[in-house]
């Protein structure tokens, strides 16, 4: 099938990320369709304007992955050239009582019902992994380091790429798992700390901050659809494959923030830090080694104040 008209099936377009591979996609000439678990008329807020603006240039279909008919049907329906799995589950996935048995239900047991209609189809799979399977380290993560994953979510993501590795395996279906870092641009969900800050900040409004001394690894989210790109273009090389999807740099968050303020002329003194706690397991740092993106996939983020500039502070890019 011509790549210039091949399906594109984005799973999870009402999210941050998903809407944005979705946009980058049909730009690109593809046509492609994003799926929803739920009823269109359900979504609200941040969730319901990505909606709006994919529904001229996206095909939204409803596709409940948790049951394995309904995939069986939607694949042979539609026949895709490309499957992004980025649909997850992440109700309070920063909290220790994240829901594993949730998660599994539609982070990992789709996978078998996927990959099974895949085989044989011709379709790759590009699946969005998190840094949290890692684990806390004091060095950049490097995709062959042992995970030790220590949040439930982080373990229900590695479970999602172990499970990913042995289906491609067996069904023979090439796949990517893309372990993203912390992206960030427009229509993000405005209840992260960039979009919050930046707001505030515009309104000349201080913020209460935790001391905001955690390293993080940041990345432009227009960077990442191009890795997406890239991730695909991969996907003849050999079967499976897992890279890390960064910035490459543990940026002091603190820094960053106040760098911010100086870019928006904002007095830093808005900045109020220490008035929050820090949440007991938060790591103290978070970053990647890129360099096996960089050496075969040819991609590296841009250098993060273009990226800040070009995602994060154009006019449209914070949403209240």
């Amino acid at each position: 099938m011509d790549a210039a008209v091949s399906d594109v099936v984005v799973t999870g377009v009402s999210s941050f990320a998903g809407y944005h591979f979705a946009r980058h996609f049909a730009s690109r000439g593809r046509r492609v369709i994003g799926t929803l678990g739920r009823p269109r008329n359900i979504y609200q807020g941040i969730a319901a304007r990505r909606l709006a603006v994919l529904d001229p240039v996206v095909e939204l279909c409803p596709l409940d992955l948790r049951k394995a008919g309904a995939i069986s049907q939607f694949i042979v329906a539609r026949s895709p050239a490309i499957w992004i799995h980025h649909a997850g589950y992440a109700e309070r996935y920063a909290a220790p009582d994240y829901d594993l048995d949730a998660a599994h239900a539609v982070n990992v047991a789709p996978l078998s019902a996927l990959y099974e209609v895949l085989a044989g189809r011709g379709c790759g799979v590009i699946i969005t992994g998190s840094s949290a399977e890692y684990g806390a380290a004091a060095t950049g993560n490097r995709e062959d380091d042992l995970c030790r994953p220590d949040t439930p979510y982080g373990l229900s993501k590695l479970m999602e790429t172990l499970r990913a590795r042995q289906l491609a395996e067996r069904h023979r279906v090439p796949t990517r798992v893309a372990r993203l870092y912390i992206p960030f641009g427009a229509m993000d969900n405005p209840q992260k700390v960039l979009p919050q800050v930046v707001e505030r900040l515009r309104a000349r409004q201080s913020i209460m901050l935790s001391p905001c001394e955690q390293k993080r690894d940041f990345v432009g989210i227009s960077d990442v659809c191009e890795s997406y790109e890239r991730l695909v273009d991969d996907l003849p090389r050999t079967l499976f494959d897992i890279f890390n999807i960064a910035g490459g740099e543990g940026i002091v968050l603190r820094d960053l923030l106040v760098g911010l303020a100086d870019r928006l002329g904002a007095p830093q003194s808005l900045l109020h830090f220490g008035e929050i706690p820090m949440r007991p397991d938060e790591p103290a740092v978070s970053y990647a080694d890129v360099g096996k993106a960089r050496r075969l996939l040819n991609w590296t983020a841009s250098a993060l104040c273009s990226a800040i500039d070009r995602d994060l502070l154009t006019a449209d890019n914070v949403v209240a």
